[in-house]
């Protein structure tokens, strides 16, 4: 594809379709296993537009603040790698390096290789961003901006931690709605099987008849194909639910209580989570599913923020 005609597609695509594109880039999938990298880099640099800073960032300011952005809302890891998605959006036609010919050069001369490192990325002074007449459009288009970026929270992260992330990126003013449908009992079987309680620290308050901060979260994210059924479910209260979703605590094959060791703080922190670590979540009624061990599991993997503190005593 020439350049004008890679130009001129941007102009023709509708709004529905422009966001397929951006929802529909490739990303490494590998038994449930997430890799947000791509999401998380089209997010940051939408918010980047919205703000109205250049089009092209230069990947030595994108390395520090894109890895804590992984390190916060990823998949817990040994080790993170903003470089990745830096070069694999290319291949989506969604980014463009311009120094890219300097850096084809010197991977010609690496076997078994497939993206620069992040050294030669710094050496070569290398920019990345969108395409000139996209960033054009989007810059125009700031509620188009908007829609593009609930589409890739939907698809990628539960909404207790949209508002979160949208701080994070610096794009908090996104009106976060949910895309996807889900089962609209859900909510509803899950209070009635855990009786209005919250499954870690007995919450259950209501406000008149209705409950009061309490709501049924997924154990697999509805947005990683979480299924909305009793054994992927557990009734929360608004405190423990966002710090499950963002692994701050997780539990263990026997539906013990963990707490990570990335979890600090001082007043309310031994009361609403330490004074937890190794107990059992409270089950539902009798004759209903409890968490399903590869749900668990599928959340320890790519939730919850290993280590996890020790028990105590």
């Amino acid at each position: 594809m020439t350049k004008t005609q890679f130009d001129i597609e941007w102009v023709r695509l509708s709004d529905a379709d422009l966001i397929d594109r951006f929802a529909g880039v490739t990303m490494w999938r590998a038994n449930g296993q997430r890799a947000p990298h791509k999401p998380l880099l089209i997010l940051w640099s939408l918010a980047r537009l919205q703000r109205g800073e250049s089009r092209l960032v230069p990947y030595s300011e994108l390395d520090g603040p894109f890895r804590k952005l992984l390190r916060d809302f990823g998949p817990s890891r040994k080790s993170y790698h903003p470089e990745y998605p830096f070069w694999h959006l290319q291949s989506d036609g969604l980014w463009v390096i311009p120094e890219r010919a300097a850096l084809d050069r010197d991977l010609s001369k690496r076997s078994r290789q497939n993206n620069p490192p992040k050294s030669i990325l710094i050496r070569e002074h290398a920019h990345g961003g969108f395409p000139g007449t996209l960033e054009t459009r989007l810059r125009t288009e700031p509620q188009l901006v908007n829609r593009i970026a609930q589409r890739i929270l939907d698809d990628n992260f539960p909404t207790s931690v949209h508002q979160d992330l949208l701080g994070a990126v610096g794009m908090p003013w996104v009106q976060v709605t949910t895309r996807r449908p889900r089962d609209p009992g859900f909510r509803g079987m899950i209070l009635r099987i855990y009786e209005h309680r919250c499954a870690v620290c007995g919450w259950d308050a209501m406000l008149d008849n209705t409950d009061l901060a309490l709501e049924a979260a997924h154990v697999r994210w509805h947005a990683a194909d979480g299924s909305d059924t009793a054994d992927n479910g557990l009734c929360l209260c608004t405190f423990h639910h966002k710090a499950f979703d963002r692994g701050a605590i997780g539990l263990t094959d026997d539906r013990r209580i963990l707490v990570s060791q990335h979890v600090r703080g001082s007043y309310g922190l031994e009361e609403m989570l330490l004074r937890y670590v190794g107990e059992k979540v409270r089950r539902p009624q009798p004759g209903e599913a409890l968490p399903a061990t590869p749900n668990i599991r599928w959340h320890h993997r790519e939730v919850f923020r290993e280590p996890a503190r020790s028990v105590p005593g």
